[in-house]
Protein backbone atom coordinates (compact mmCIF):
# COMPACT_ATOMS: atom_id res chain seq x y z
CA UNK A 1 0.00 0.00 0.00
CA UNK A 2 1.22 3.14 -0.82
CA UNK A 3 1.95 5.72 1.75
CA UNK A 4 0.03 8.95 2.05
CA UNK A 5 1.34 12.20 0.97
CA UNK A 6 3.05 14.53 3.81
CA UNK A 7 0.46 17.51 4.61
CA UNK A 8 2.12 21.06 4.44
CA UNK A 9 0.67 21.88 7.30
CA UNK A 10 1.26 25.61 8.38
CA UNK A 11 0.94 26.60 12.00
CA UNK A 12 0.29 30.05 13.29
CA UNK A 13 0.69 30.79 16.43
CA UNK A 14 -0.07 33.49 18.67
CA UNK A 15 2.34 32.47 21.83
CA UNK A 16 5.45 31.23 20.41
CA UNK A 17 9.31 30.87 21.96
CA UNK A 18 11.43 33.87 21.06
CA UNK A 19 14.06 36.30 21.94
CA UNK A 20 12.62 38.74 23.69
CA UNK A 21 10.92 35.34 25.90
CA UNK A 22 13.03 32.04 25.49
CA UNK A 23 9.67 30.41 26.82
CA UNK A 24 6.81 32.04 25.75
CA UNK A 25 4.24 29.00 24.14
CA UNK A 26 6.95 26.20 24.72
CA UNK A 27 3.86 24.00 24.80
CA UNK A 28 2.82 25.31 21.61
CA UNK A 29 6.15 24.48 19.89
CA UNK A 30 5.64 21.16 21.55
CA UNK A 31 2.65 20.55 19.84
CA UNK A 32 3.82 21.65 16.41
CA UNK A 33 6.75 19.41 16.82
CA UNK A 34 4.64 16.63 17.11
CA UNK A 35 2.37 17.21 14.76
CA UNK A 36 5.54 17.63 12.68
CA UNK A 37 6.55 13.69 13.03
CA UNK A 38 3.87 13.03 10.30
CA UNK A 39 3.55 16.29 7.99
CA UNK A 40 5.97 19.14 7.22
CA UNK A 41 5.24 21.55 9.61
CA UNK A 42 5.80 25.15 9.17
CA UNK A 43 5.35 27.86 11.65
CA UNK A 44 4.90 31.55 12.11
CA UNK A 45 4.83 33.46 15.18
CA UNK A 46 5.67 37.43 15.38
CA UNK A 47 6.09 39.77 17.88
CA UNK A 48 6.85 43.50 18.59
CA UNK A 49 10.35 45.07 19.44
CA UNK A 50 10.89 48.33 20.74
CA UNK A 51 14.43 48.01 19.42
CA UNK A 52 13.99 47.74 15.91
CA UNK A 53 12.62 50.26 13.39
CA UNK A 54 11.95 47.63 10.74
CA UNK A 55 10.37 44.32 10.47
CA UNK A 56 12.70 41.60 10.67
CA UNK A 57 12.16 38.10 9.56
CA UNK A 58 14.32 34.71 11.21
CA UNK A 59 13.63 31.50 9.35
CA UNK A 60 15.32 28.02 11.40
CA UNK A 61 14.98 24.21 11.61
CA UNK A 62 15.00 22.23 14.20
CA UNK A 63 13.36 18.94 15.72
CA UNK A 64 11.84 18.13 12.57
CA UNK A 65 9.91 21.37 11.65
CA UNK A 66 10.36 25.13 10.16
CA UNK A 67 10.07 28.22 12.54
CA UNK A 68 9.40 31.54 10.72
CA UNK A 69 9.76 33.92 13.43
CA UNK A 70 9.01 38.03 12.44
CA UNK A 71 9.55 41.02 14.82
CA UNK A 72 7.78 44.40 14.19
CA UNK A 73 8.69 47.85 15.47
CA UNK A 74 6.47 48.47 18.10
CA UNK A 75 4.53 51.80 17.98
CA UNK A 76 5.64 54.45 20.02
CA UNK A 77 2.66 57.26 19.10
CA UNK A 78 0.96 58.43 23.13
CA UNK A 79 -2.33 58.44 20.85
CA UNK A 80 -4.44 55.34 21.49
CA UNK A 81 -5.98 55.53 17.79
CA UNK A 82 -2.13 55.71 16.29
CA UNK A 83 -0.68 53.17 18.11
CA UNK A 84 -3.30 50.74 17.04
CA UNK A 85 -3.31 51.12 13.36
CA UNK A 86 0.29 51.73 13.46
CA UNK A 87 0.61 48.11 15.44
CA UNK A 88 -1.76 46.24 13.42
CA UNK A 89 0.34 47.65 9.87
CA UNK A 90 3.20 46.02 11.55
CA UNK A 91 1.60 43.22 12.42
CA UNK A 92 0.09 42.88 8.92
CA UNK A 93 3.81 43.71 7.22
CA UNK A 94 5.35 40.89 9.08
CA UNK A 95 2.79 38.41 8.56
CA UNK A 96 2.96 39.02 4.67
CA UNK A 97 6.73 38.73 4.67
CA UNK A 98 6.81 35.19 6.68
CA UNK A 99 3.97 33.85 4.41
CA UNK A 100 5.82 34.54 1.81
CA UNK A 101 9.02 32.75 2.91
CA UNK A 102 6.57 30.17 4.23
CA UNK A 103 5.12 29.61 0.45
CA UNK A 104 9.02 29.41 -0.60
CA UNK A 105 10.03 27.05 1.81
CA UNK A 106 6.99 24.68 1.90
CA UNK A 107 4.56 25.19 -1.00
CA UNK A 108 1.20 26.19 -0.54
CA UNK A 109 -0.47 25.09 2.57
CA UNK A 110 -2.95 22.13 2.44
CA UNK A 111 -4.28 23.27 6.10
CA UNK A 112 -3.72 26.02 8.93
CA UNK A 113 -3.43 24.83 12.34
CA UNK A 114 -3.69 28.05 14.73
CA UNK A 115 -2.57 27.66 17.85
CA UNK A 116 -3.88 30.48 20.34
CA UNK A 117 -6.88 32.28 18.92
CA UNK A 118 -5.38 35.93 19.96
CA UNK A 119 -4.03 37.79 17.72
CA UNK A 120 -2.64 35.36 15.11
CA UNK A 121 -6.34 34.38 13.90
CA UNK A 122 -6.81 37.47 12.12
CA UNK A 123 -4.38 35.81 9.88
CA UNK A 124 -6.19 32.22 10.01
CA UNK A 125 -9.41 33.92 8.78
CA UNK A 126 -7.46 35.83 6.22
CA UNK A 127 -6.02 32.83 4.37
CA UNK A 128 -8.99 31.13 4.54
CA UNK A 129 -11.15 33.84 3.01
CA UNK A 130 -8.38 34.91 0.62
CA UNK A 131 -6.86 31.29 -0.68
CA UNK A 132 -10.08 28.83 0.78
CA UNK A 133 -7.10 27.30 3.50
CA UNK A 134 -9.01 25.44 5.80
CA UNK A 135 -8.08 25.99 9.32
CA UNK A 136 -8.45 24.14 12.95
CA UNK A 137 -7.45 25.52 16.47
CA UNK A 138 -5.73 24.51 19.31
CA UNK A 139 -6.87 26.77 22.31
CA UNK A 140 -4.86 26.97 25.65
CA UNK A 141 -5.84 30.02 26.61
CA UNK A 142 -8.14 31.31 29.66
CA UNK A 143 -9.09 34.19 27.86
CA UNK A 144 -12.06 32.17 26.16
CA UNK A 145 -13.26 31.84 30.25
CA UNK A 146 -16.54 33.71 29.31
CA UNK A 147 -17.55 35.90 31.78
CA UNK A 148 -14.64 35.70 34.18
CA UNK A 149 -12.35 37.97 35.13
CA UNK A 150 -9.46 36.95 33.47
CA UNK A 151 -11.14 36.74 30.18
CA UNK A 152 -10.14 38.86 27.13
CA UNK A 153 -11.68 41.96 26.41
CA UNK A 154 -14.94 42.86 23.93
CA UNK A 155 -12.62 43.35 20.69
CA UNK A 156 -10.14 40.48 21.88
CA UNK A 157 -13.04 38.30 22.24
CA UNK A 158 -15.01 39.25 19.01
CA UNK A 159 -11.87 37.96 16.70
CA UNK A 160 -12.35 34.87 18.69
CA UNK A 161 -16.05 33.95 18.24
CA UNK A 162 -15.34 34.52 14.19
CA UNK A 163 -12.32 32.49 14.77
CA UNK A 164 -14.05 29.90 16.58
CA UNK A 165 -17.48 29.57 13.99
CA UNK A 166 -15.41 29.35 10.97
CA UNK A 167 -12.69 26.24 12.01
CA UNK A 168 -13.05 23.24 10.70
CA UNK A 169 -12.37 21.59 14.10
CA UNK A 170 -11.67 23.05 17.89
CA UNK A 171 -9.26 21.45 19.75
CA UNK A 172 -9.66 22.51 23.46
CA UNK A 173 -6.77 21.14 25.91
CA UNK A 174 -9.45 20.22 28.20
CA UNK A 175 -13.29 19.30 28.29
CA UNK A 176 -13.42 22.22 30.88
CA UNK A 177 -12.02 24.63 28.08
CA UNK A 178 -14.27 23.37 25.58
CA UNK A 179 -17.51 23.98 27.53
CA UNK A 180 -16.23 27.94 27.73
CA UNK A 181 -15.40 28.17 24.06
CA UNK A 182 -19.13 26.22 23.52
CA UNK A 183 -20.79 29.05 24.77
CA UNK A 184 -19.07 31.13 21.52
CA UNK A 185 -19.31 28.38 18.92
CA UNK A 186 -22.04 26.03 20.00
CA UNK A 187 -21.98 24.53 16.37
CA UNK A 188 -18.65 23.65 16.31
CA UNK A 189 -16.96 20.53 15.86
CA UNK A 190 -14.49 19.65 18.96
CA UNK A 191 -11.51 17.01 19.77
CA UNK A 192 -10.23 17.30 23.09
CA UNK A 193 -6.08 17.12 22.55
CA UNK A 194 -3.87 18.12 25.43
CA UNK A 195 -0.69 19.30 25.77
CA UNK A 196 2.28 17.07 24.81
CA UNK A 197 5.34 15.55 25.91
CA UNK A 198 8.04 14.57 23.79
CA UNK A 199 8.49 11.26 25.64
CA UNK A 200 11.95 10.69 24.76
CA UNK A 201 13.15 13.55 26.81
CA UNK A 202 11.55 12.50 30.30
CA UNK A 203 12.87 9.56 31.98
CA UNK A 204 10.61 7.45 34.80
CA UNK A 205 12.13 8.89 37.90
CA UNK A 206 13.88 6.59 39.72
CA UNK A 207 14.38 8.45 42.83
CA UNK A 208 13.71 6.74 46.57
CA UNK A 209 11.45 8.59 48.59
CA UNK A 210 13.47 8.64 51.74
CA UNK A 211 15.26 11.34 53.89
CA UNK A 212 13.82 14.90 52.31
CA UNK A 213 11.08 14.36 49.73
CA UNK A 214 11.65 16.72 47.32
CA UNK A 215 8.31 18.86 45.98
CA UNK A 216 8.93 20.72 42.86
CA UNK A 217 6.82 23.45 41.36
CA UNK A 218 7.11 25.16 37.83
CA UNK A 219 5.00 27.97 36.43
CA UNK A 220 5.79 31.33 35.20
CA UNK A 221 4.62 32.06 38.86
CA UNK A 222 2.16 35.05 38.57
CA UNK A 223 0.19 34.62 41.94
CA UNK A 224 -3.39 35.71 40.95
CA UNK A 225 -2.92 32.50 38.83
CA UNK A 226 -0.66 29.58 40.30
CA UNK A 227 -1.04 31.48 44.30
CA UNK A 228 2.76 30.62 44.90
CA UNK A 229 1.76 32.91 48.27
CA UNK A 230 -0.76 30.30 49.55
CA UNK A 231 1.43 27.21 48.72
CA UNK A 232 4.23 29.14 50.68
CA UNK A 233 2.07 29.60 53.34
CA UNK A 234 1.47 26.32 53.49
CA UNK A 235 5.03 25.28 53.16
CA UNK A 236 5.85 27.32 56.29
CA UNK A 237 2.91 26.52 58.59
CA UNK A 238 4.15 22.28 57.91
CA UNK A 239 7.62 23.31 58.84
CA UNK A 240 6.55 23.61 62.32
CA UNK A 241 5.50 20.39 62.47
CA UNK A 242 8.48 18.47 60.39
CA UNK A 243 11.06 19.13 58.32
CA UNK A 244 11.67 15.62 55.90
CA UNK A 245 10.38 17.73 52.53
CA UNK A 246 11.97 20.80 50.55
CA UNK A 247 10.16 22.46 47.26
CA UNK A 248 12.25 23.75 44.47
CA UNK A 249 9.91 26.60 43.08
CA UNK A 250 11.38 27.08 39.19
CA UNK A 251 9.86 29.95 37.05
CA UNK A 252 10.73 32.09 34.12
CA UNK A 253 8.38 34.80 35.73
CA UNK A 254 8.60 37.56 37.95
CA UNK A 255 8.80 35.74 41.46
CA UNK A 256 10.50 38.53 43.64
CA UNK A 257 7.43 38.84 45.55
CA UNK A 258 7.06 35.22 46.64
CA UNK A 259 10.83 35.48 47.33
CA UNK A 260 10.26 38.51 49.78
CA UNK A 261 7.96 36.80 51.49
CA UNK A 262 10.27 33.73 52.39
CA UNK A 263 12.25 35.78 53.49
CA UNK A 264 9.75 37.58 55.95
CA UNK A 265 8.80 33.79 57.10
CA UNK A 266 12.36 32.64 57.32
CA UNK A 267 11.60 29.56 55.37
CA UNK A 268 14.57 29.56 53.49
CA UNK A 269 15.36 25.92 54.69
CA UNK A 270 12.50 24.35 53.39
CA UNK A 271 11.76 26.96 49.42
CA UNK A 272 14.55 27.43 47.00
CA UNK A 273 13.94 29.31 43.51
CA UNK A 274 15.47 28.98 40.49
CA UNK A 275 15.68 30.27 37.11
CA UNK A 276 14.47 29.45 33.60
CA UNK A 277 15.40 25.93 32.62
CA UNK A 278 16.14 24.28 29.48
CA UNK A 279 13.01 21.20 28.53
CA UNK A 280 16.18 18.77 29.52
CA UNK A 281 16.63 20.66 32.28
CA UNK A 282 13.05 20.34 33.68
CA UNK A 283 13.03 16.73 32.86
CA UNK A 284 16.62 16.28 34.78
CA UNK A 285 14.69 18.51 37.53
CA UNK A 286 11.31 16.15 37.74
CA UNK A 287 13.72 12.85 37.58
CA UNK A 288 15.06 14.05 41.21
CA UNK A 289 11.81 15.24 42.53
CA UNK A 290 9.23 13.10 44.44
CA UNK A 291 5.97 14.84 43.48
CA UNK A 292 4.71 18.07 41.34
CA UNK A 293 3.01 20.50 43.46
CA UNK A 294 0.29 23.07 42.09
CA UNK A 295 -1.86 25.16 44.31
CA UNK A 296 -3.68 27.30 41.08
CA UNK A 297 -6.44 29.26 41.31
CA UNK A 298 -7.41 28.64 37.52
CA UNK A 299 -5.95 26.58 35.17
CA UNK A 300 -6.89 24.89 31.75
CA UNK A 301 -4.45 22.34 31.65
CA UNK A 302 -0.55 23.06 32.90
CA UNK A 303 1.29 21.12 30.64
CA UNK A 304 3.86 20.39 33.89
CA UNK A 305 1.28 18.08 35.00
CA UNK A 306 1.73 15.96 31.29
CA UNK A 307 5.62 16.55 32.24
CA UNK A 308 5.50 15.15 35.38
CA UNK A 309 3.38 12.24 34.68
CA UNK A 310 5.99 11.56 32.31
CA UNK A 311 8.47 11.23 34.17
CA UNK A 312 6.07 8.99 36.53
CA UNK A 313 5.87 11.91 38.88
CA UNK A 314 2.41 11.83 41.09
CA UNK A 315 0.60 15.22 41.21
CA UNK A 316 -0.15 17.30 44.36
CA UNK A 317 -2.91 20.03 43.26
CA UNK A 318 -6.02 22.19 43.34
CA UNK A 319 -9.19 20.93 41.66
CA UNK A 320 -9.96 23.52 39.09
CA UNK A 321 -10.64 23.82 35.36
CA UNK A 322 -9.31 21.16 33.56
CA UNK A 323 -6.81 19.72 35.55
CA UNK A 324 -9.29 16.68 37.53
CA UNK A 325 -9.65 15.57 33.95
CA UNK A 326 -6.34 13.52 34.14
CA UNK A 327 -5.51 13.75 38.28
CA UNK A 328 -6.84 11.31 40.17
CA UNK A 329 -6.60 8.82 42.93
CA UNK A 330 -4.31 6.54 40.71
CA UNK A 331 -1.89 9.56 40.00
CA UNK A 332 -2.16 12.29 42.73
CA UNK A 333 -4.03 14.13 45.07
CA UNK A 334 -6.47 16.96 44.44
CA UNK A 335 -7.56 19.77 47.30
CA UNK A 336 -9.93 22.73 46.81
CA UNK A 337 -8.06 25.76 45.85
CA UNK A 338 -7.27 28.22 48.33
CA UNK A 339 -7.76 25.68 51.11
CA UNK A 340 -4.27 25.83 52.94
CA UNK A 341 -5.37 23.29 55.70
CA UNK A 342 -6.24 20.88 52.77
CA UNK A 343 -3.48 21.51 50.90
CA UNK A 344 -1.47 20.79 54.10
CA UNK A 345 -3.37 17.53 54.81
CA UNK A 346 -2.43 16.05 51.11
CA UNK A 347 1.13 16.96 51.40
CA UNK A 348 1.34 15.20 55.46
CA UNK A 349 -0.71 12.28 53.30
CA UNK A 350 2.17 11.78 50.88
CA UNK A 351 4.75 12.76 52.95
CA UNK A 352 3.74 9.66 55.30
CA UNK A 353 3.23 7.79 52.82
CA UNK A 354 -0.92 7.23 53.83
CA UNK A 355 -1.60 7.02 50.17
CA UNK A 356 0.91 5.85 47.36
CA UNK A 357 1.34 5.76 43.76
CA UNK A 358 3.10 3.33 41.13
CA UNK A 359 5.19 5.65 39.03
CA UNK A 360 5.51 3.03 35.89
CA UNK A 361 1.85 3.25 35.36
CA UNK A 362 1.82 7.24 35.48
CA UNK A 363 4.14 6.58 33.12
CA UNK A 364 2.05 4.33 31.26
CA UNK A 365 -1.45 7.13 31.44
CA UNK A 366 1.48 9.69 29.70
CA UNK A 367 2.50 7.97 27.18
CA UNK A 368 -0.85 7.04 25.65
CA UNK A 369 -2.46 10.83 26.25
CA UNK A 370 0.34 12.86 26.20
CA UNK A 371 3.36 11.05 24.21
CA UNK A 372 4.69 12.82 20.80
CA UNK A 373 3.57 10.30 18.52
CA UNK A 374 0.01 9.80 20.11
CA UNK A 375 -0.66 13.31 19.87
CA UNK A 376 0.77 13.24 16.69
CA UNK A 377 -1.02 11.10 14.83
CA UNK A 378 -4.49 12.06 16.37
CA UNK A 379 -3.34 15.93 14.28
CA UNK A 380 -3.11 13.86 11.30
CA UNK A 381 -6.61 12.33 11.38
CA UNK A 382 -8.00 15.45 12.47
CA UNK A 383 -6.20 17.41 9.24
CA UNK A 384 -6.58 14.67 6.94
CA UNK A 385 -10.52 14.47 7.88
CA UNK A 386 -10.88 18.00 7.05
CA UNK A 387 -9.34 18.58 4.07
CA UNK A 388 -11.62 14.87 2.89
CA UNK A 389 -14.86 17.11 3.87
CA UNK A 390 -13.51 20.57 2.43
Amino acid sequence: MQAERKLNVLTLCSWYPNRTNSTLGNFVQKHAEAAGIYNNVTVISQFSDPRISTVEVTKSVQNGITEIIAYYPKSSSSIGFIRKVSSFLNHRKAFRKSYQLALETMGKPDIVHLNIIYPMGTWALWLKMRHKIPFVITENSSGLHVGSDHAYPPAAMKLCKKALNEASVLMPVSLNLKSHMQKLAPQATFEIISNVVDEEKFAVSTKSKEGVVKLIHISTGVDSIKNLTGMIHTLNHLRSKRSDFHLDIVSDGDTEYAKQLVNELSCQSVVTFHSTKTTIEVAQMLSESDALLMFSNYENFPCVIAESFMTGLPVISSNVNGIPEHVNASNGLLVQPRNEEELERAIEQFLDGTVTFDRSSIRSYAEEHFGYRAVGKSFDTIYRKVLKQS
